[in-house]
């Protein structure tokens, strides 16, 4: 079969959307890279947008069957072809090692139960590494979502438009950043672009909020009805709202949204007991395996 490769640009956004999102349908093996993750990637103020051409696409026609990204920056990598035409993997492999490597080389994770990608990579010289990722999923039918919050604490939907300030805060103290809160332009510009993210649902973002009306926690939650599933990225509180209930009610609160808006179950890339807490359990883990 003959193939178009291009380089990514901002027109091809919505269709490396749904190539990600009929990959999690046909094969879970990838659900780490699934659509929401691409978004919540492309649109995160760390992303090095500067090097987004580099990201290859594989047309067959007009259907895109294979893709490959780097994760924020060089060093790290995705890559997958759609079921039918595993004959591009190789070439796509090889584009990935020459242009994603960085000084320390590449890694990719991969799914503990595909032996096929990994016997791939072995034989092109990767070894496995210690670094790893796991999820966790949550099926809805038959879950509560009940919770309560402490006394003069609110949840209320995220404020795009109005509260980008408060939202840049949150996310600077809950993730306990040193030093003083940048506020130049350069940074609030990619804030604005973060929520600017052209799939991103206010209603399934959501804020804790005090009395005075401080943001003091955060959950981040996306979903897109072409899925049955929800995908959690962000979750934060800031350090003197901690041990409170707080983040558990966030939580709790955008699976609820996520579940009344169609979403059957919700993933996040985590091993952490709270999330545990919740109804998470295992669906699966990946190791990574480092090119040098």
């Amino acid at each position: 079969m003959k193939y178009r490769y291009k380089t990514f640009d901002s027109s091809f956004y919505d269709t490396v959307c749904d190539f990600l999102i009929e990959l999690s349908k046909d094969d879970r093996n990838h659900i780490n890279w699934n659509w929401a993750r691409w978004e919540w990637m492309v649109f995160h103020p760390e992303f090095d947008n500067s090097l987004a051409d580099k990201i290859g696409l594989w047309f067959y026609h007009n259907e895109l069957v294979g893709m490959t990204t780097y994760d924020h920056f060089f060093g790290e990598a995705f890559y997958a072809v759609k079921k039918g035409y595993e004959e591009l993997e190789k070439e796509i492999l090889k584009y990935a090692i020459t242009t994603f490597s960085n000084e320390n080389g590449l890694g990719i994770a991969v799914n503990d139960t595909d032996s096929h990608t990994r016997d791939l990579l072995l034989s092109y010289e990767f070894v496995k590494d210690k670094n790893t990722e796991n999820i966790l999923e949550n099926i809805f039918e038959g879950r509560r979502f009940d919770y309560t919050l402490p006394t003069g604490i609110e949840v209320r939907n995220l404020d795009i438009k109005n509260d980008l300030s408060k939202h840049h805060k949150v996310l600077w103290e809950g993730f306990e950043n040193e030093g003083d809160l940048p506020l130049d332009e350069q940074t609030i510009d990619k804030q604005k672009r973060m929520l600017s993210a052209p799939h991103l649902n206010s209603y399934l973002h959501v804020v804790a909020v005090n009395e005075d009306g401080v943001y003091v926690a955060y959950c981040g939650c996306w979903y897109n009805p072409k899925t049955d599933y929800a995908y959690i990225e962000p979750v934060c509180t800031v350090p003197q709202y901690r041990k409170m209930g707080i983040g558990k009610a966030l939580v709790l609160e955008a699976l609820k949204r996520c579940h009344s808006e169609g979403a059957k179950k919700a993933y996040v890339i985590s091993d952490a007991p709270f999330y545990k807490s919740l109804g998470f359990v295992q669906h699966s883990h990946y190791n990574f395996y480092w090119k040098k």
